[in-house]
């Protein structure tokens, strides 16, 4: 006979944070009776003072409703902001302590830059990391900090065949959360190779055996696989609860009412599993609700994601051209009405944290000048009718510009177009704008030597992968940019044969890829070591040397030195999509 009971918890949860401890300013369309227009206007909201607040207000009405409370996140805490490119995870792991972060799953972003940051992060995190899919039994002892000894760090268990897991107590009755992180984490991160990533459906199902022979029937999984995989996890697995996720950055409810449409509804139940995921950048709080039958099923789970955000509304983004007092007065009478908006203050102990230790460095780079941008340049991944991406192109010109400066013989550059991030508007760029939004990920630059047939076939996989030609891609962001080299995608030729007019540029005049020729050539750490369709490069004469500048400092010392930016003259990447007879340019 079951000595299992019942069990009522409340779960505040946050995914993709990407080091946004500040503010962000958002833009939220009324509905024309609220100034009897259809109007826009700009809110200060999020950032880890407003969330901090908002969980505690939420941790103490669960304790009022004798409800007991976790507050989770569900992975990529790191990159995404200055506070990220000056810091690394130490402000992550002071921040994420003082807003009292219970549990955190391992994002892909966490590994951007290898094992050894995410050692350093969890010895200063006073919370444990679910990766419970990540083996690390293997993992050399002899580095500086391996992961593995770290009782904090909860991945699979290779004795028991399972996740290792953290148990809640509620009200005496035991609640087990388990972590799961994406499967291909080598394809679009950089662990380091002694560790491995195993089947998130295997893992789940043997962790969730393991726990019902131990009596724990009450099971939620935090993940960092994506919403649509959460959604099919859900389908495949049974007896866990809920899942939270991120990855996505999928803000789950109905924001019509702010401008924003609707994502299905806050808690998705999919054969008897409730998922939820809450946006990214710190802008809203998830609040689940979840109330266990003694048997582990779900009697009911409710629950809302609400954008935080501050009381005061402008007409503008700079949030300088400000509303006459009855608008203003409209405004938040309206925005006090609607369910998915919670008013918040900044809770002063993390404002302190933030001015004491982070913010003055932080202010120092958005004032520094770093050169004029001449005119709007555009980004865009994979090219369209208007042609490619005006910005990548530049910053590959800067990493061919840093290798060289620093003495590398470098014919030619190639770059992902997922690493850059935004495009530009025409004035004044500030070390802020390069380092916290154009090129927010702090990857280092290598510079590797490969034949032509390598980079040939790097260009059509990387390409392949962006829209799918073939192959089940990762996503657009491997499209690939280059400096010093020009090509041609044909989308429908055959495969090894979509590159055309492979050339460099060599004393000014543009030469012919040789298949069989050693060319030097940069990446960022990223693209060097084969992610996304680049594994070709993998097949190197010279393995990648890092020359110890990350993207950003190369850009803006690159952009320091022109003084001046424009778009290109000419572009070098030329895609000529399935269907189509013209080169789309």
């Amino acid at each position: 006979m079951s000595t299992n009971r019942p069990a009522k918890i409340t779960i505040a949860h946050i995914n993709d944070t990407h080091s946004h401890f500040e503010p962000s300013s958002v833009s939220l369309t009324l509905p024309r009776e609220v100034l009897n227009s259809e109007t826009s206007v700009f809110s200060s909201c999020g950032g880890f003072s407003r969330v901090s607040s908002a969980v505690q207000d939420v941790k103490r009405q669960a304790y009022l409703n004798d409800r007991e409370f976790m507050f989770v996140h569900a992975g990529d805490c790191f990159q995404g902001t200055l506070y990220f490119s000056l810091y690394k995870g130490v402000a992550n792991a002071r921040l994420l302590n003082a807003i009292g972060i219970d549990a955190m799953a391992l994002g892909n972003h966490e590994l951007d830059m290898g094992n050894n940051v995410v050692a350093d992060f969890m010895d200063l995190a006073n919370f444990p990391l679910l990766a419970g899919n990540w083996d690390l039994s293997k993992e050399h002892q002899t580095k500086p900090n391996p992961l593995l000894p770290k009782e904090n760090v909860l991945a699979f268990d290779n004795k028991t065949g399972h996740a290792k897991y953290l148990v809640k107590d509620v009200a005496g009755e035991p609640v087990a959360i388990f972590g799961l992180a994406i499967e291909n984490m080598a394809g679009i991160a950089n662990p380091d190779p002694d560790t491995a990533f195993l089947n998130v459906v295997d893992v789940a199902n043997n962790t969730v055996t393991a726990l019902n022979s131990k009596g724990i029937n009450k099971v939620i999984v935090l993940s960092h696989l994506g919403y649509e995989r959460d959604l099919e996890l859900a389908a495949q697995i049974d007896g866990i609860g809920a899942i939270i996720g991120g990855h996505t950055h999928t803000m789950q409810g109905d924001f019509s009412n702010i401008g924003y449409g609707v994502t299905d509804s806050y808690g998705q139940m999919i054969a008897g599993t409730c998922v939820v995921q809450a946006g990214c950048n710190a802008l809203a709080l998830g609040q689940l609700q979840i109330d266990f039958n003694a048997d582990g099923s779900i009697a009911k789970a409710s629950g809302i994601n609400q954008l935080l955000l501050g009381r005061q509304f402008t007409l503008d983004a700079s949030r300088n051209e400000h509303l006459e007092s009855t608008s203003h007065d409209a405004v938040k009478a309206y925005l006090l009405s609607q369910p998915n908006v919670r008013f918040c203050i900044k809770d002063p102990h993390i404002e302190n944290l933030l001015n004491e230790d982070y913010r003055p460095a932080v202010r120092k780079l958005q004032t520094q000048h770093v050169a004029e941008i001449a005119e709007p340049l555009r980004h865009i991944r994979v090219p369209d009718h208007r042609g490619g991406s005006q910005i990548a192109p530049l910053v590959v010109d800067s990493f061919v510009w840093q290798g060289r400066q620093l003495g590398y013989e470098v014919d030619f550059g190639i770059h992902n177009a997922g690493g850059v991030r935004a495009s530009l508007h025409k004035g004044v760029i500030t070390s802020a704008d390069i380092s916290g939004r154009l090129l927010p990920f702090a990857i280092g630059l290598m510079v590797y030597q490969v034949k032509g047939r390598q980079v040939r076939a790097a260009l059509e996989g990387a390409i392949d992968n962006a829209i799918d030609n073939g192959v089940e891609g990762t996503g657009s962001g491997s499209f690939p940019y280059t400096s010093h080299l020009r090509y041609i995608y044909r989308c429908c030729a055959e495969k090894g044969q979509r590159i055309e007019g492979l050339q460099v540029l060599k004393v000014g005049t543009w030469c012919d890829i040789d298949d069989d020729e050693v060319y030097s050539s940069i990446s960022s750490g990223y693209t060097a070591t084969g992610k996304e369709g680049y594994g070709a490069l993998l097949d190197y004469d010279v393995e990648p040397i890092a020359i110890n500048r990350t993207m950003a400092e190369s850009f803006e010392a690159y952009a320091q030195s022109q003084q001046v930016i424009s778009a290109p003259k000419a572009e070098l990447a030329q895609f000529i999509p399935c269907g189509c007879n013209s080169i789309v340019a």
